[in-house]
């Protein structure tokens, strides 16, 4: 077992990641709103002790998890338009995955 102080505290988040992604896909609103205000608080915590480049790898870590969240909501879409709405965030969020990345790329040359 690891006894890292930040080590705890990122099993937390991932935690937390995985069960805002659960609660995405059986759409409990109010349990995503919980868990993102827990995430918040995290967030708030961690962002002291971080680096930029840290700060960059877990926005993209971010971004891959709302992806995938999309991917599975599309899937799982009712109707042309529904799927339309979740291509559109799809395509937006991998843009911004992108731009993240040539980030990481030019501060890890540094």
């Amino acid at each position: 077992m690891n006894t890292k102080p930040d080590c705890g505290v990122s099993l937390q988040i991932d935690d937390y990641l995985d069960l805002l992604h659960f609660a995405i896909q059986i759409q409990d609103q109010e349990w995503q709103q919980s868990l993102i205000r827990q995430l918040k608080i995290f967030q708030t915590a961690t962002e002291q002790q971080r680096t930029p480049e840290e700060e960059l790898w877990t926005r993209f870590d971010y971004i891959n998890s709302k992806l995938t969240g999309l991917c599975h909501q599309i899937h799982a879409a009712h109707s042309i338009d529904e799927r339309k709405k979740f291509e559109e965030r799809i395509g937006l969020l991998q843009l911004q995955r992108v731009e993240v990345a040539r980030k990481i790329k030019w501060a890890s040359r540094r």
